[in-house]
């Protein structure tokens, strides 16, 4: 579940999550900033269990780690407020999960003829 908030979408229960995983001492999450922006970063503690992952699964987070890695937060939050998802919600309304299978072909995964 997602909220639209002027900041970007953002996981309804992402707050426990990564207090649960801070306590758990699987993450440590870092305050910085990021020229004149107040930044988050979350940093692992260990390893990921890569075996539950398949290799489909794999090689999409590659892809879309070579596709987006670069970019910034500017860049991925003008991407992000042009789909589907986040244009069919109002300010502070919960994003329809639904609407990710009715995206625009620039942000399908499908192949259109």
């Amino acid at each position: 579940m997602y909220t639209r908030n002027p900041y970007g979408p953002t996981p309804v229960h992402f707050k426990r999550l990564v207090e649960e995983m801070e306590e758990d001492g699987a993450l440590e999450s870092v305050n910085s900033r990021y020229f004149m922006y107040p930044q988050t970063k979350y940093l692992p503690c260990r390893k990921p269990d890569m075996s539950l992952l398949t290799g489909r699964e794999l090689q999409h987070i590659d892809y879309e780690l070579s596709r987006l890695g670069s970019m910034n937060a500017s860049s991925l939050s003008e991407l992000s407020h042009g789909d589907t998802p986040w244009l069919s919600a109002g300010e502070g309304e919960e994003i329809n999960y639904e609407m990710v299978f009715y995206r625009t072909p620039e942000y399908s995964v499908r192949e259109y003829p």
